[in-house]
């Protein structure tokens, strides 16, 4: 986890959580969170929904499981120069 989150900070200049559903609970929750967030290199800023599995075990996050966010928008966001269509 500290990997993931010293990484996060590298890419992205802020990251914030707008909004979550639980669509379920217990040891694993599955959760869609809204993000709002801004590309540390590029400046450029997005929203974009995360549908996650998150598993918890004694009362800590053990694992974080993305199983959709939208990687075009975030290689567009990410990349130096702007797309084109």
């Amino acid at each position: 986890m500290t990997q993931f989150f010293l990484a996060m900070g590298q890419v992205w200049e802020t990251f914030d959580i707008v909004e979550q559903e639980f669509l379920a609970t217990g040891e694993t929750a599955v959760v869609l969170t809204q993000v709002r967030a801004r590309v540390r290199a590029t400046g450029r800023e997005l929203s974009f929904p995360i549908l996650q599995k998150i598993t918890v075990k004694d009362g800590q996050i053990t694992e974080v499981h993305p199983f959709y966010w939208d990687t075009q928008a975030i290689a567009d966001a990410c990349a130096a120069s702007a797309p084109t269509d």
